[in-house]
């Protein structure tokens, strides 16, 4: 997505300036740099930016200025080379009772179940169908990607990620056949295909696949088994890892979001998880019956001012459905309300690489 108003706008000069700084060859810290690249990837995997010719998704350079995604300011932020960035600060009102008792709840019914085992030559399928906004001038439409994600039991062997932009579409802001007399892409916009690689390294240099040992947005086993079991103590954690944004708050749930879309999060851990949100300042119940891809769950979310960030889950049996982000006030084509993605994943347990479970 690149909203004028939802996401940070730079001009010319401090983008040159932030990119050259992100790829100057210097000492940098290990965990910046793999937040930075995870930030990066889900940016080009998500396509947060602006359409401009059929079949390419890019940033896009205007005269004036480039238009960010919230991942991509997250590089930034990650690198330390934001400037002038506004933080809310983190301390403000408590979750609510209700949102801390529903998390709770999925937290005790994430701690009873057991997910499905993955034996040796087994691979564990992670289906997410998202639906991402493409912008070009007056025109805005909701496209739906599907990822599909095959992990090994080993994850030291070969992951496959498949990506097919599916033709399904939503026009949120005019029409196609308005955007097609004014000459504006109508469909594709993200890169498809198929990538393969050891540890799921998709997008490492070639040689460090395995390098990551890593993080929220690649939850190996060894990251999983380092965080901390105590509540107050995985929220801390969590609040560390994420970037100190103009997101505020809404960012802790980007970040918890980031790890258990990835469908790799074991049911212990996916607790611990629950409980450490249930900590997270203003933190809401948005949505008792929250339809995402024809599951229902509950949504909770964070207002930042501008859009909501919204996780939903099945507290009955502590299973993570997917995300949204919807507009809470107007800005620019957009009216408050207004769903600007929205998420849901499917899991399950195959026998061989690039086969789908059996409905």
């Amino acid at each position: 997505m690149s909203d004028d108003n939802i996401h940070r706008i730079w001009t010319d000069d401090e983008l040159d300036a932030a990119l050259d700084a992100l790829n100057a060859d210097v000492d940098s810290d290990e965990k910046v740099l793999a937040r930075a690249r995870a930030a990066l990837m889900r940016t080009t995997e998500e396509g947060e930016t602006e359409v401009t010719e059929p079949g390419e998704t890019k940033q896009v350079r205007s005269k004036r200025r480039w238009v960010f995604g919230a991942a991509a300011v997250a590089v930034l932020v990650a690198a330390g080379l934001v400037v002038q960035t506004v933080s809310f600060g983190r301390g403000r009102a408590p979750a609510s009772a209700e949102a801390a008792a529903t998390l709770d709840r999925a937290a005790a019914q994430a701690i009873g179940a057991v997910d499905p085992p993955v034996g040796p030559g087994q691979y564990r399928y992670v289906a997410t169908h998202a639906w991402w906004m493409a912008t070009s001038g007056d025109f805005s439409r909701l496209a739906e990607n599907l990822l599909e994600t095959w992990a090994p039991a080993d994850e030291q062997g070969e992951w496959l990620l498949r990506r097919d932009v599916t033709g399904n579409q939503q026009w949120v802001v005019g029409t196609e056949e308005a955007a097609k007399a004014a000459g504006v892409p109508t469909e594709g916009g993200w890169p498809e295909g198929e990538w393969r690689a050891k540890c799921g390294g998709f997008f490492a240099d070639k040689g460090k696949e395995c390098a990551d040992r890593g993080s929220w947005q690649h939850p190996t086993a060894e990251w999983q088994a380092s965080l901390p079991t105590d509540p107050d103590a995985l929220f801390k954690r969590l609040s560390d890892d994420a970037p100190d944004n103009d997101r505020g708050d809404a960012e802790l749930l980007v970040y918890a979001a980031d790890a258990l879309r990835s469908g790799l999060i074991r049911s212990d851990v996916r607790a611990n998880i629950y409980k450490a949100l249930a900590k997270v300042p203003g933190l809401q119940v948005t949505e008792k019956q929250a339809n995402l891809g024809g599951r229902l769950g509950t949504a909770l979310g964070i207002d930042d001012g501008d859009m909501r960030q919204d996780i939903i889950i099945d507290p009955e049996t502590g299973q993570f459905i997917g995300e949204r982000q919807v507009t809470t006030s107007d800005m620019d084509q957009f009216k408050a309300g207004t769903v600007l993605e929205f998420t849901a994943v499917e899991t399950g347990v195959v026998d061989a690489i690039g086969v789908k479970p059996q409905r």
